[in-house]
């Protein structure tokens, strides 16, 4: 299928909005992208809802159409002929002076698609009259059709062959009309280019939004007058765009005698299709009367939805009354007849076949897997279905993840069981480093306490080294007081002669003392000079250790002080 709703990552915020609107699994996928987690399309899987863009809030999703091609190919003189949809009347610029201002531009036949509601709600009367289905699922929106024919087989046979009021307009334009050119829908829904590409009637769906975004972003002034259509006046098909509009030109033509029920919006549809499917057929209405749309057509995917839903409410009820007032029970009997008298209902069915999507399935062991990887092991942490990631409960989750869907980063119960064991473990880490510091600060006291005590003794030393160089300043003032005795000694044994001898030799030792004292106190000095200036530097070199342990302590002190602090406030 073509490729329809646009995805621009970059701006994606991984707010699983998307993800959460989306009924069909799978067709939003979660990833990684770096640090940042972001969601993408999965395109075999989407079925064009719609419901992604409505939901997005960053500008990230949007989607793809026909304005631009058509208004080009028009331009180069393309013979194109169209039909509105009866949402162009709910919208923020007139719908008539825009059919006039494309008329201008060259489009040859304007064609309502009310007519082909019409034909649409006559066909399927015709059709429910003649096979006398069961029960039948009525196909106006090709998102429907896309999820019958992509994920649920079982509901192909119930699905009704009748076309849509935009193909059974086509059709009427091509067969009945013979309308040759090349046909474009000014449509409200995103999803119908799908339909126009299998069926192959139209080639252009122009939606309401993109043509009135094309309009204003050119600063196109329309003209004054309005256009209108190339064909008789519709009847009560400019209802069937309402919810509930098929059950109420059914019943005004048959009465109740038929059950039909309706389901509306992609929040439940899609639900309610799937619960259709497990039904026993004698449950069943008789029609199933589904849009994709909550509101209907007229606030479609692909309309603007600058008018409010009950603003479009007024403007559909004055249309109800306009057809109230023009047909009556006969007339649109009448019209029946006609029906009946020029068209074939053949012309208007169409048949479907399925198409190929992976049929993905999870295993138990798979899906326990994932339960683990998303650290949910009790019925509790299961079952605790807080919606952020976007999945209904925590085992849609978990068979997401175990189908490569989602990631284990997404589900924001298990970041926060991380985040507050990632905490126990910081507040541990920071326990255990509180007392290593305490440790530290301990030591430090300890080391500053001696090196305090060698400087202490290092004042010893250098008061006894003072008290020594006096000593030996003592010791070398006697030795040159001996040295001189001495030398008198030696004067007075020479004087005695031999009687002197023994006496000059007791002063000669003398005398020799008195120099070896006096060399030894002048070597000792010098020693004496460099154990005071070696002290000195030690002295010095403690200090300076002692002043740097200080500071350190005061460091640490402070770092352990706002650890503490720090801890407080992360345990509180």
């Amino acid at each position: 299928m073509r490729k329809l709703i646009t995805n621009n990552e970059a701006t994606c915020a991984g707010c699983n909005k998307c993800v959460r609107v989306c009924p069909m699994e799978g067709a939003s996928v979660t990833y990684m992208d770096g640090d940042r987690l972001k969601v993408r399309i999965d395109n075999e899987r989407c079925i064009a809802c719609g419901a992604c863009i409505q939901a997005c809030r960053h500008n990230v999703r949007d989607y793809e159409d026909d304005t631009e091609r058509f208004l080009h190919d028009l331009a180069a003189g393309t013979p194109i002929s169209l039909f509105a949809a009866p949402a162009m009347r709910a919208g923020e610029l007139d719908g008539g002076r825009i059919l006039a201002w494309l008329r201008k531009l060259g489009v040859r036949k304007i064609y309502d698609v009310s007519l082909g509601a019409d034909i649409c709600i006559w066909a399927h009367i015709r059709y429910i009259q003649r096979m006398k289905p069961k029960s039948v699922i009525t196909q106006p929106c090709p998102a429907i059709v896309n999820y019958i024919l992509l994920y649920n087989h079982n509901l192909i046979k119930y699905l009704s062959p009748v076309q849509s009021p935009m193909l059974c307009t086509a059709v009427y334009m091509k067969k009945y009309c013979h309308v040759n050119e090349k046909i474009a829908a000014i449509s409200p829904c995103i999803a119908k280019a799908h339909e126009f590409e299998e069926t192959g009637y139209v080639s252009y769906n122009v939606t309401i939004k993109k043509l009135h975004d094309y309009i204003i972003r050119h600063n196109i002034s329309l003209p004054e007058e309005r256009s209108d259509f190339d064909h008789e006046e519709s009847a009560f098909g400019r209802l069937f765009s309402m919810p509930g509009g098929l059950k109420e030109n059914i019943e005004f033509y048959l009465g109740k005698e038929m059950r039909i029920d309706q389901a509306e919006g992609q929040e439940i549809v899609y639900d309610e299709l799937k619960l259709f499917s497990e039904q026993r057929e004698n449950v069943l209405p008789t029609v199933f009367d589904v849009l994709n749309c909550l509101y209907g057509c007229n606030i479609g995917t692909g309309t603007s939805h600058s008018n409010s839903r009950f603003e479009v409410g007024a403007i559909m009820d004055s249309n109800r009354k306009n057809v109230m007032e023009l047909y009556d029970k006969a007339k649109h009997d009448a019209l029946y007849e006609h029906f009946d008298s020029v068209l074939r209902l053949e012309d208007f069915l169409r048949h479907y076949s399925p198409k190929n999507v992976v049929r993905d399935h999870a295993t138990r062991a798979q899906i326990d897997q994932a339960f683990i990887s998303l650290g949910k092991l009790t019925d509790e942490e299961k079952s605790f279905d807080c919606g952020a990631c976007g999945s209904k409960s925590c085992g849609d989750m978990a068979r997401r993840v175990a189908l490569g869907f989602d990631m284990s980063v997404n589900c924001i119960q298990n970041e926060k069981n991380t985040i507050q064991s990632e905490h126990r473990e910081i507040v541990d880490l920071s326990q255990v480093n509180l007392e290593n510091i305490d440790k530290i600060l301990i030591d430090i006291a300890r080391i500053n306490s001696l090196s305090d005590e060698i400087v202490e003794s290092i004042g010893g030393v250098n008061e006894a080294i003072d008290r020594f160089s006096q000593m030996s300043k003592d010791v070398l003032l006697i030795s040159q007081q001996v040295n001189i005795l001495a030398i008198n000694a030696s004067i007075e044994a020479a004087r005695a002669g031999a009687y002197g001898k023994p006496f000059a030799v007791v002063a000669q030792e003398v005398k020799t003392l008195a120099g070896k004292s006096n060399q030894t106190v002048s070597q000792t000095g010098d020693i004496s000079a460099v154990a005071t200036k070696s002290v000195s530097a030690i002295n010095d070199k403690i200090q300076n250790i002692s002043s740097a342990i200080s500071q350190t302590y005061s460091e640490i002190a402070s770092i352990y002080a706002n650890t503490q602090n720090a801890l407080k406030d992360f345990n509180d």
